[in-house]
């Protein structure tokens, strides 16, 4: 809805005016959204399976994970030794890599902490919020056109969030499972239920 809004977009061409490629970019979209999806909810089941599991030992673990496909992706690119040799020529980004790990670190941690104390429903109605806002504020500073499909799609996210947050405030489930007796399919259903929450 929101690519559609916007009258102007063209999607053969890309801003060189060379043939896009569409359908990677639909496929990529998709991929973040599920691994997203998948994260947070992989995150609160570790919690909940694990309840001596520490924030700082999942960070570690996801850094690690991080790191180590960051670099393969730079070897196979054959990208490692230019960053390291722009690394090595602006020394002045040593500053900014700290500035910009502390600030990840911190975010990181707090998402982690509402994952762990309030769950990934809630962690994903914040960050829903945020990106709404985040729309908000770039249509007015930005002066951004916006069409009746745009705003159409705004209200659809601010109603499904704005029901989801009314099904946890009363402490219901958006789906109700009937005919499941056995504890295996209650488990099943629960983990499906939770990814459809999402």
């Amino acid at each position: 809805m929101f690519m559609a809004s916007t009258d102007d977009l063209q999607f053969d061409t890309n801003i060189h005016g060379t043939n896009a490629q569409t359908w990677t970019g639909i496929l990529l979209l998709g991929l973040y959204l599920f691994f997203d999806s998948f994260t947070g909810q992989w995150q609160s089941r570790m919690f909940t399976r694990h309840p001596d599991l520490s924030m700082i030992e999942l960070l570690f673990a996801m850094s690690t994970f991080s790191t180590v496909l960051s670099f393969i992706t730079l070897v196979h690119t054959n990208e490692l030794y230019p960053a390291i040799e722009f690394v090595y020529r602006h020394s002045e980004i040593h500053l900014h890599f700290f500035i910009f790990s502390v600030c990840s670190t911190m975010g990181q941690l707090l998402i982690f902490y509402t994952i762990k104390n309030f769950g990934a429903v809630v962690f994903a109605i914040i960050m829903n919020c945020r990106i709404l806002l985040s729309i908000a504020v770039s249509c007015v500073l930005y002066d951004h056109p916006m069409t009746y499909q745009g705003y159409g799609g705004l209200l659809l996210v601010l109603i499904g969030v704005g029901y989801r947050i009314k099904k946890k405030a009363e402490g219901k489930r958006l789906i109700k499972w009937k005919g499941l007796d056995d504890d295996i399919a209650m488990e099943l259903v629960q983990e499906w239920h939770e990814h459809v929450e999402m």
